[in-house]
């Protein structure tokens, strides 16, 4: 696992894994060195046929020794990139944790035990801290030194309106008080009794002389009321009277004909009055036509139905003429359900025998 020692510090991974692919690269490097160096020893080597072939055969082995150091140095530089990745890596969590970590602390209730928890998504660390007993009463402290005596005096006193709040302000200072008072008015009390009747005051110096005197005198609507005004002062007065008119008297006894006087002269024909109306035929009959005044005329009457022949007949109309009619002479009584009975009339009468054994008889209208 990478460390983070702080990002470009000494014994920083990313650090490390760049020195060691440096040295990588200048190892392959040297090994290139050598691999050209014996290069041209071969090349020489030619010049030489006694020793070419011994020339051959060192610069193959300086040639597989520096293709060795070349294959070393290509897998330290891919172990110094995969180290640098993952230092990379690291840095990165580290700095997000940097960024992200946060404390919260909870006080406990006292005796429970202290209790921690951490999110490694969001780097919040949660404490849970109870809180401590209480520690014991300390000394009681020296004795102060004796304060100045402080004083009270009474200030305003206001009367405030009926129904407010009483108030009392000071308007000196805490040893110094002055209390300025507001009193609200108190409502209106109840009536009180009658006092007792004071002693009699001395006599009064005599003023003027009143006067009385009548002023106007009107008469008032049958059934008002009488009234008098003074239209003058209180020490000279003039009343005015208004008297109502009395209500209309009975009317009085018809008093004795008096002497006939002399006959006038005619006087001239009036207007035809109200009354009877002119015209009308023999044997017509006045009729009153509503119930208006004078609202008559003549018609002419129905006459009755001829009479000979037809006594002991009563007349009687169907509405719109009259006919004599003969006077039943029985009478049909029902006397049980299905059952009729004639009676005879006797006169026009029923005869009708009463429990005394007595004929009365019920005429038939």
């Amino acid at each position: 696992m990478a460390i983070y020692r702080g990002p470009g510090g000494p014994g920083d991974a990313t650090a490390d894994a760049a020195n060691a692919a440096a040295l990588a690269l200048q190892y392959a490097s040297q090994a290139a060195t050598q691999a050209a160096n014996a290069a041209g020893s071969a090349s020489s080597a030619q010049n030489d046929a006694g020793g070419a072939i011994a020339s051959a055969t060192a610069a193959s082995a300086s040639a597989a020794a520096a293709l060795a150091s070349q294959n070393a140095a290509s897998a330290s530089a891919s172990s110094a990139a995969s180290s640098a990745s993952s230092a990379q890596a690291a840095s990165t969590a580290s700095v997000n944790m940097a960024n992200g970590f946060s404390v919260t602390a909870t006080t406990l209730s006292p005796g429970s035990s202290a209790t921690s928890s951490y999110n490694n998504s969001t780097f919040a660390l949660t404490l849970g801290i109870p809180t401590g007993a209480t520690g014991a009463t300390g000394a009681t402290g020296a004795t102060g030194a004796t304060g100045s005596a402080a004083s009270i005096a009474v200030g305003t006193v206001s009367t405030g309106a009926p129904g407010s709040s009483a108030t009392v302000t000071n308007s000196g200072t805490s040893s110094s008080a002055v209390f300025d008072f507001s009193i609200p008015q108190g409502a209106t009390g109840a009536t009180g009794a009658t006092g007792a009747t004071g002693a009699t005051g001395a006599t009064g110096a005599t003023g003027p002389a009143a006067t009385i005197a009548v002023g106007t005198t009107s008469t008032g609507a049958p059934g008002s009321s009488a009234t008098v005004t003074n239209s003058g002062t209180s020490s000279a007065a003039i009343f005015d009277f208004t008297i109502p008119q009395g209500a209309t008297g009975a009317t009085g006894a018809t008093g004795a004909t008096g002497a006939t006087g002399a006959t006038g002269a005619t006087g001239a024909t009036g207007p035809a009055g109200p009354g009877v109306p002119i015209g009308g035929t023999t044997s017509q009959v006045l009729q009153k036509n509503s119930a208006a005044d004078y609202d008559t005329s003549w018609v002419t009457f129905s006459s009755l139905p001829s009479q000979t022949g037809n006594n002991g007949k009563y007349l009687k109309t169907d509405g719109s003429a009259a006919s004599w009619s003969t006077i039943p002479t029985k009478l049909q009584i029902l006397v049980r359900a299905g059952t009729t009975t004639d009676v005879s009339l006797a006169n026009g009468y029923l005869p009708v025998t009463n429990r005394a054994g007595s004929t009365i008889q019920v005429s038939i209208v």
